[in-house]
């Protein structure tokens, strides 16, 4: 889960990473300007690309840095609100870095990344420019990537590279993250500044890191997502809060393969879910609460329920789903229901007679066809 950028930085100042003077803005209350100007006025949403959506702005007066959170508050980047601006002194007079830790399950190990130039853009380094290393999840480790990755530069930098690696390497440990990056790190005579933060925590991991578990707590509205998974113990996260197609499905793997093909046939997904069915045990709640937060989104158009079984009874399932749907009537849209596994003859003709409206298929791309049909006749 990707924190916003105050809270990331939080973080990072916890570690001994110094951070911009700056203060944090929600619309209340016109806040004291840290330092003298100019400033950069920053929308505080958990999603990336903001500097490209208008999201950063840089102020020289103070009226501008007003009218600049004026206009952000309350606007939307890529479907999120924003309700906090973060607005920070501008840094002069340093060179900048970019530096990153990133968790490689592929290859067990991190990745660490050290980049000459930060920036919007730093993505689109050709790998001529690109250095990094991959290293076991030490903190030892990652500091001496960090510091073989900064050989070349002039010793004052290094010097302050090798400190800010190995204080970023502490805390990618220490809080079980499973991405820090710093975008720009600026590097000065005085050391070095985390001009950004982009930091992604594992709720997984939440039990451990009571830290972590009080930040999200503390901004509901702002981490929804990660509040429903501390409380209700399984994964349903937005991806597109205007997208047009609910998702009820299991499996993380199979779920965001589904996303990955629905959007590839230009389809908008809502949302991930994997609602873990081995635990429903009976009891439909978690697919009313699922169905109830879909129902929320006004651009749904279609949910589209995807069930890979092995052990889980279809047969169960296919009632709880027919209870759930009539415990919602916040929802009322098509249901397209790929299923397939242990019991489906018994699922299907449970739905067949239960809730006939409901198009069943064992096949998904029958059913994503079917998405696709209806998706079409809503927008005719």
């Amino acid at each position: 889960m990707l924190l916003i950028e105050c809270d990331g930085k939080a973080l990072l100042r916890a570690a001994g990473i110094a951070t911009p003077e700056s203060v944090v803005v929600d619309g209340a209350e016109a806040s004291a300007l840290p330092g003298a100007g100019p400033w950069i006025v920053k929308a505080q949403v958990p999603v990336g690309g903001r500097g490209k959506a208008g999201g950063v702005v840089r102020c020289d007066t103070e009226p501008e840095v007003r009218a600049a959170q004026q206009r952000l508050l309350g606007a939307s980047i890529k479907g999120h609100r924003i309700q906090r601006c973060l607005v920070e002194a501008a840094v002069a007079g340093h060179d900048e870095y970019y530096l990153s830790l990133m968790l490689d399950p592929a290859q067990y190990g991190v990745r660490v990344m050290l980049l000459r130039e930060g920036g919007v853009d730093v993505g689109q380094a050709g790998a001529a420019q690109t250095q990094s290393r991959l290293c076991p999840p030490d903190t030892e480790a990652m500091a001496a990537a960090v510091a073989e990755l900064a050989a070349g530069e002039p010793p004052a930098r290094r010097a302050a590279l090798i400190v800010a690696g190995k204080k970023l390497a502490r805390l990618f440990m220490d809080r079980e993250l499973m991405l820090a990056e710093i975008n720009p790190l600026f590097v000065g005579a005085d050391g070095c500044i985390a001009g950004d933060a982009k930091i992604v925590i594992d709720l997984n991991a939440a039990e451990r890191q009571p830290a972590l578990t009080e930040l999200i707590e503390n901004a509901p509205a702002i981490y929804p997502d990660a509040i429903r998974k501390l409380r209700d113990g399984f994964d349903y996260v937005e991806v597109d809060p205007e997208g047009e197609i609910g998702l009820l499905t299991t499996g993380a793997g199979l779920s965001m393969m589904l996303i990955d093909e629905m959007t590839a046939r230009g389809g908008k997904p809502l949302n991930f879910c994997d609602i873990r069915t081995g635990l429903l045990r009976g009891d439909p709640m978690r697919v009313i609460k699922v169905l109830g937060w879909i129902g929320e989104r006004p651009n749904v158009k279609v949910l589209l329920v995807n069930i890979f079984a092995g052990i889980t009874d279809l047969a169960e399932f296919a009632n709880l789903l027919c209870i759930a749907l009539e415990r919602t009537p916040v929802l009322r849209v098509p249901v397209v229901a790929r299923i397939v596994g242990n019991r489906f003859d018994e699922a299907r003709a449970i739905l067949n007679e239960k809730r006939p409206d409901i198009a069943v298929e064992e096949d998904l791309t029958a059913a994503l066809n079917r998405v696709d049909a209806i998706l079409r006749g809503a927008s005719a």
